[in-house]
């Protein structure tokens, strides 16, 4: 089970969404001031203004404000923006995923977010590989898809890894995808 502070301004909104997420199974609410909350160690933080300091707990940001381009880069893993009329089913869903360690942004921000340095250091080929290494395919099959020697792609991969710090083909696939560096 998530744990949720929900930390927003209004109080009667704050009210209003721990009811909501109290009639779901998926989450555990906690209630109380800021600090009494952050002290039972949330999973996730349900808030309506930007942290300054958001530590270690994944944030899910209710806004309908354009957010500042630092923010977004700075908001990788563990962070989603949704607006602020967002139903409960996508709130509930952005708060699982930002638990998970995942990012949720809005399509026109995605672009504005840039790459995370491991992405930086990946070749245009080694990103084409780590596409085929997304839909399961061998060393062979890497090969023959994109016209290079068996030898080649099995050294492509084994630099994705590195790059990656993967210790294996479904665990680069997993952290790209984490990433946004492989689309669902």
């Amino acid at each position: 089970m998530i744990r949720v502070a929900v930390i927003v301004e209004s109080a009667r909104l704050r009210s209003e969404l721990e009811g909501l997420l109290r009639e779901s199974s998926r989450v555990e609410v906690l209630s109380g001031s800021h600090e009494s909350v952050m002290n039972e160690a949330a999973d996730v933080v349900l808030t309506d203004a930007v942290a300054e300091n958001p530590d270690d707990v994944a944030h899910v940001l209710l806004s309908d404000d354009d957010l500042p381009l630092a923010t977004l880069r700075s908001a990788r893993e563990g962070f989603a923006q949704l607006p602020t009329n967002a139903s409960v089913e996508q709130i509930l869903a952005a708060i699982e995923a930002v638990a998970v360690g995942l990012a949720v942004l809005h399509p026109d921000h995605v672009g504005l977010v840039g790459p995370l340095a491991a992405e930086d250091a990946l070749t245009p080929r080694e990103r084409e590989v780590l596409q085929t290494l997304a839909v399961g395919l061998g060393n062979r099959e890497i090969a023959a898809r994109l016209g290079i020697s068996e030898h080649t792609a099995k050294f492509h991969v084994s630099q994705i890894l590195a790059k990656l710090n993967a210790a294996t083909r479904a665990e680069a696939v997993s952290i790209a995808i984490r990433r946004g560096l492989v689309p669902l």
